[in-house]
């Protein structure tokens, strides 16, 4: 139920969520499913190039950034990330489909700190994100 609210519906989905007492409280829920942690700029950045997607599942591009908020990525990532700007100023779709990760997971049933995949990963996420892009 709380995988739903959060869009995660499949394996290798990725939401961008931002750091509310409420999302806290499903990541606590879900931390023996899921793997989570802060993103940083450039792994949004590339994160939105590669998978983001428009409605009709057309791909979104650096123009079409530039044309909806004036900026380039970089820059309305780093807005995004101090909350000045909203993944939904683009119409964006909320899941990013990724591939799994290029040469697999550590372990899929063991939470992070014991050398797993699962549960908080703090700035680790960024590095599983690029194998996943």
């Amino acid at each position: 139920d709380t995988l739903k609210m959060l869009n995660l519906t499949k394996a290798n989905h990725c939401v961008i969520i931002d750091d509310r007492e409420s999302f806290a409280g499903m990541l606590q829920k879900v931390k023996d499913y899921v793997t989570y942690g802060p993103i940083d700029s450039d792994t949004l950045a590339k994160l939105i190039i590669k998978w983001g997607r428009l409605e009709g599942d057309v791909r979104v591009t650096e123009e079409y950034v530039k044309e909806k908020t004036g900026k380039d990525i970089e820059s309305f990532c780093k807005e995004y990330l101090e909350f000045k700007a909203e993944l939904s100023d683009l119409n964006i779709k909320k899941v990013f489909r990724l591939h799994p990760p290029h040469k697999g997971y550590e372990a899929t049933k063991k939470p992070y700190t014991l050398g797993g995949t699962l549960g908080p990963r703090d700035v680790e996420i960024n590095g599983l994100i690029q194998k996943m892009i």
